[in-house]
């Protein structure tokens, strides 16, 4: 073997050992491989679901569609559609589209990210109840944060006006 040959192999396989060692990292600390949810059905999860052709209008009309929303401690919005994918607004992080599922009794949500992919999982926040939990990984670590379904028309029909949405601030950091 050449040297430039054993630069290159030691190389390749320098790259083959931090990418195993980097998704041993990454599974370990998934939320999923630390939670402990609390399933539900599919059926449970399907009363955040908007019909899908109203995905197209979502972000000029978002207060007029079903949303999964957190408080303002890490503010998050979240509209499903029925065609799987959904559209999210995180404060100081960004806007964007991504794909759900609801998988073993968990609502995950995906999407790809400039700089990382996003991984949500929606659960019951007890064994019994209609309360959720959203949990994650960023870079603080491990979250779980109670998230509520808003639906205006709901709302509505209950002879209750839907408070205007908390005012989005979005990122300049292309994150």
């Amino acid at each position: 073997m050449r040297p430039a040959q054993g630069h290159h192999y030691f190389m390749l396989k320098s790259k083959i050992i931090l990418a195993l060692s980097l998704c041993t990292l990454f599974a370990a600390c998934s939320p999923m491989s630390s939670m402990t949810a609390n399933k539900r059905d599919a059926e449970f999860y399907g009363r955040f679901v908007n019909p899908a052709e109203q995905m197209d209008s979502a972000v000029e009309k978002l207060d007029q569609v079903k949303l999964l929303e957190t408080g303002s401690d890490y503010p998050m919005r979240m509209a499903l559609f029925t065609n799987g994918k959904f559209y999210y607004q995180v404060d100081k992080l960004g806007d964007g589209q991504g794909l759900w599922d609801v998988a073993d009794g968990v609502l995950r949500l995906r999407a790809i990210r400039p700089l990382f992919d996003m991984h949500l999982f929606v659960s019951g926040a007890q064994v019994e109840g209609d309360e959720t939990v959203i949990r994650f990984i960023d870079r603080h670590g491990f979250n779980s944060i109670k998230i509520q379904l808003r639906d205006p028309e709901l709302m509505k029909q209950q002879g209750v006006v839907p408070p205007a949405l908390p005012l989005y601030q979005a990122s300049e950091k292309d994150i």
